[in-house]
């Protein structure tokens, strides 16, 4: 079945209509907190706070519908009847904070914290947030990890690239955004807390600074 045909994108006017008629759908890379578990690791909550800031997007994706990827035709199509519940930025800035504050066991203090609170700021630029139908989901960031209130700690810069698969469906496709994202926390936590980053091989390093 060609992609464009299973999202009524053709030129002919009737059909375009029919498929302006079809019910919205919503979907969020929120998981719900039932599914994932509490942090572990730590019998003491960490002294310290993070703040993950606005994440920034590449133009393409950067929009109310999500955006279905033809590399076969070098064309993005966004979809008019799959919406994201939320600007698109917020759904991973907070999907992101989500993961960390529920791993490290810490609060996520987006401004106005104590002068002498250590923090750690959490900044991210997606790359590349393809997706696939029945293929794939990519994500591709640079986060940025600067210390606040924390004289013997460094700035973090990295950047590492996931690719799920994916089966047919609107809601496999977000699923596989939100495992992408879920093994990117999964290295920021890492580095956050001070213990051995994670290996996992569907995660590829393109580098770090220190």
């Amino acid at each position: 079945m060609q992609l464009g045909r299973f999202f009524c994108i053709v030129t002919l006017g009737g059909i375009l209509a029919a498929c302006a008629t079809a019910p919205v759908q919503y979907y969020t890379l929120a998981t719900p907190s039932a599914s994932q578990p509490v942090a572990l690791h730590t019998k003491a909550a960490p002294q310290y706070a993070i703040s993950v800031q606005p994440v920034g997007l590449p133009e393409q994706v950067d929009r109310p519908q999500i955006v279905i990827s033809d590399p076969a035709a070098a064309q993005v199509i966004p979809l008019n009847g799959s919406l994201w519940a939320s600007p698109l930025s917020d759904e991973i800035r907070n999907a992101l904070s989500n993961e960390l504050t529920r791993s490290l066991g810490v609060l996520d203090i987006a401004s106005g914290s104590p002068d002498t609170l250590p923090v750690w700021r959490v900044d991210m630029q997606v790359q590349r947030f393809e997706s696939l139908y029945n293929q794939h989901a990519v994500l591709e960031a640079t986060w940025r990890l600067t210390p606040v209130n924390q004289a013997n700690q460094k700035t973090k810069i990295c950047r590492g690239q996931t690719e799920v698969a994916v089966e047919p469906g609107m809601s496999a496709m977000v699923v596989g955004h939100q495992l992408a994202l879920r093994r990117l926390a999964t290295i920021i936590a890492d580095q956050l807390s001070g213990r051995p980053v994670t290996k996992d091989v569907n995660v590829e390093m393109k580098g770090c600074t220190f």
